[in-house]
């Protein structure tokens, strides 16, 4: 009995033998759980690169296009550009084109401006030298270039003869005015080779004008002041620094007119720069006459307008004063130049004198260079002040 109790004492240890390690699965189970976790990592990683991959391409492509694109076929292209190619298709030989449809159609629809239209303004650029250059891929900008205000028709039916000295000279005699001096000194000291007794008029506040001056004044010129003044279509045009406008206070325009000719040494008359609508307004010229009065300055009218209260404001103010006869080159050839001087000289025999006004073209030059030695007989170059009288 002993023996068995001993066995049986043995049969309750069995349960010793417990299997806990095949029970410890918790490891396993976590496994199982980073698993998914991982794969959706992947997964994420894989779109963004996708995404990449795509905005890459995306971005190449947009660089390949724009640079092989034209820049000048766009229209966003800026409007200096747009008139530099349309000029070119305009000079450029005509031949058959395909029938123009859009935008195209409409452009071509519209008229041409009348360029024989009396009193129409001649916007001009003197300066031709004063514009963007492209460079391969930069722009070169110079400084801005300025513009002069012509009437084409404005001596049409004038039958008053100008102011003129009384003694009338034993030949014909011309004056010669270039106008909007200060921004080119070589051109300016090549037309004064040309000829000693032309006359220059310098722009106030202008890149090169005070230097000019001084260098023309050393070496006998004649020099003016080329007075800025409102255009009729300011402000689309302006006239520049110095402007004399119509809205200034009396103060404020006597003002500038006394700065401007401080900022020109050396000047012994004035001439309007534009000014189609300062010059027909009696008071101003009023005002502006007192002051050329006190410092013995004449006034020669550029004759801008048809309306200019110039030679009458003159005549009360007892101030020497003329008025251009002809403008030499509304168009920049030399063949034209070289008709409005036939113009100038046939003006001189008629009236004794004539004032003519240029401005400062390398067409001018060579006109003046080839045509005023063969004047010599024919008519007397002089400078301006010589023809400049008070109104009777």
């Amino acid at each position: 009995m002993a023996a068995k109790k001993q066995t049986g004492g043995r049969k309750p240890s069995a349960p010793k033998k417990k299997a806990p390690p095949k029970k410890k699965t918790a490891p396993k189970k976590s496994l199982k759980k980073k698993t998914p976790k991982k794969g959706i990592g992947q997964e994420l990683t894989r779109q963004v690169l996708a995404i990449a991959i795509l905005l890459a391409v995306c971005l190449t492509g947009a660089m390949v296009a724009d640079i092989f694109i034209n820049p000048d076929t766009r229209e966003s292209r800026p409007s200096a550009n747009r008139t530099d190619m349309e000029k070119k298709r305009a000079t450029a030989p005509k031949t058959a084109a395909a029938p123009k449809t859009g935008t195209a159609a409409l452009r071509s629809s519209k008229p041409a401006p009348d360029k024989n239209k009396d009193l129409a303004p001649v916007m001009a650029d003197p300066h031709p030298q004063t514009k963007k250059k492209s460079v391969g891929l930069k722009t070169k900008i110079t400084p801005p270039a300025i513009v002069y205000e012509v009437f084409e028709g404005v001596d049409q039916g004038r039958s008053q003869k100008p102011a003129r000295p009384q003694t009338k000279p034993d030949s014909p005699q011309i004056a010669i005015i270039i106008d909007d001096i200060g921004y080119d000194k070589k051109l300016a000291l090549a037309l004064f080779a040309v000829h000693p007794d032309i006359t220059f008029s310098v722009l106030p506040f202008s890149p090169h004008g005070k230097r000019i001056a001084t260098t023309l004044s050393a070496k006998g010129a004649e020099l003016m002041l080329h007075l800025p003044m409102e255009p009729a279509q300011y402000p689309k045009v302006n006239p520049g620094p110095g402007a004399l406008l119509s809205s200034m206070t009396p103060d404020v325009l006597l003002g500038q007119l006394r700065k401007n000719l401080n900022a020109v040494p050396g000047v012994i008359g004035v001439n309007n720069h534009m000014g189609s609508k300062l010059t027909a307004d009696e008071d101003k010229m009023h005002q502006i006459f007192t002051v050329l009065k006190q410092k013995n300055l004449f006034f020669i009218d550029s004759r801008t307008s048809a309306q200019s209260k110039g030679e009458a404001a003159a005549r009360m103010f007892l101030l020497k004063f003329s008025h251009r006869d002809v403008f030499l080159d509304n168009f920049q050839n030399v063949p034209y130049i070289t008709g409005q001087l036939k113009k100038l000289v046939k003006e001189a025999h008629k009236h004794g004198t004539a004032i003519g006004i240029g401005h400062p073209y390398q067409a001018t030059l060579d006109a003046l260079k080839r045509e005023l030695p063969k004047l010599n007989g024919k008519v007397e170059v002089v400078p301006a002040s010589r023809l400049v009288a008070i109104p009777g």
